[in-house]
């Protein structure tokens, strides 16, 4: 029998950051995909204001790079939030093999992100601090990084037991 969600706290935190990834992908990172006569008034309503108070060029003169990392975000991102909903509700083995990727691929998109974003010059202090743009990037960051480390320290241990080694995890820590 799965062990309940309540009581894997890291599996809880990953649930939490997923059930709110669905929806603001689709309603706000992805909304450049819909057909005009697909897109609410309040999607286009909702970037307005945020690019108004956040100054985030990604959303109104993107460096080239940027449109690559949307079609990830719809390629990848989605369909995995998809699975990693129900996966961690159940407890998957798979979990971490799963999130060690995504918490890879999010950090290093992530980490571009964050260094284009430090460049513009244009942001106030609060637009580029922990209220603003450096907090979400930030906390995305931080976020993807201690996935990718705890779903490494999870693989590690399963594969230390089935060929009886020590863990690495282990050994770092």
């Amino acid at each position: 029998m799965a062990t309940s969600i309540l009581q894997r706290k890291k599996d809880l935190v990953y649930l939490v950051f997923f059930l709110i990834h669905l929806p603001v992908m689709l309603a706000f990172d992805l909304t450049s995909y819909y057909p005009a006569f697909l897109k609410p008034v309040w999607m286009t309503s909702l970037q307005t204001w945020y690019v108004e108070t956040h100054g985030d060029r990604f959303f109104y003169d993107p460096p080239a790079f940027f449109p690559l990392f949307t079609l990830l975000e719809l390629l990848y991102h989605f369909p995995l939030t998809l699975w990693a909903i129900p996966a961690l509700l159940r407890d998957s083995p798979r979990v971490p093999l799963a999130l060690l990727v995504f918490g890879l691929e999010t950090s290093v998109t992530t980490l571009t992100c964050l260094v284009e974003m430090l460049s513009w010059n244009e942001l106030t202090t609060t637009q580029r601090g922990l209220q603003g743009l450096g907090g979400m990037y930030g906390g995305y960051l931080a976020l993807g990084v201690f996935m990718a480390v705890d779903c490494y320290a999870r693989l590690d241990q399963q594969i230390a037991r089935t060929h009886r080694l020590e863990p690495i995890s282990k050994k770092a820590l």
